[in-house]
């Protein structure tokens, strides 16, 4: 029984992240953005605009465009626009 309360606690985590966009169901129309989920807090979600901390219950996931990720190549690489100093240069301000 405690195992699940792990899992639906985590899966909970996982679907509330931080960016997460979300609705109030009581406040249809208003979208908010998740800036943290504290399982030690009840409850546990707490939201950019609204003071006060909500339950998964109470909120609508608000569908978000998904991210393009190449698992190949997952940081892309900035092109060098100057030269790095070694040791021995200085470094002009």
């Amino acid at each position: 029984m405690a195992e699940q309360a792990i899992w639906n606690e985590a899966r909970e985590m996982a679907v509330y992240h931080p960016g997460q966009k979300v609705e109030i169901k009581h406040r249809p129309g208003v979208i908010d953005t998740v800036i943290a989920y504290d399982p030690m807090m009840v409850p546990p979600v707490m939201l950019a605009s609204d003071p006060q901390p909500r339950y998964p219950e109470e909120l609508t996931l608000v569908s978000q465009p998904a991210i393009a990720f190449d698992w190949r190549h997952p940081w892309p690489k900035a092109p060098i626009d100057r030269a790095i100093p070694n040791r021995r240069q200085l470094v002009k301000a």
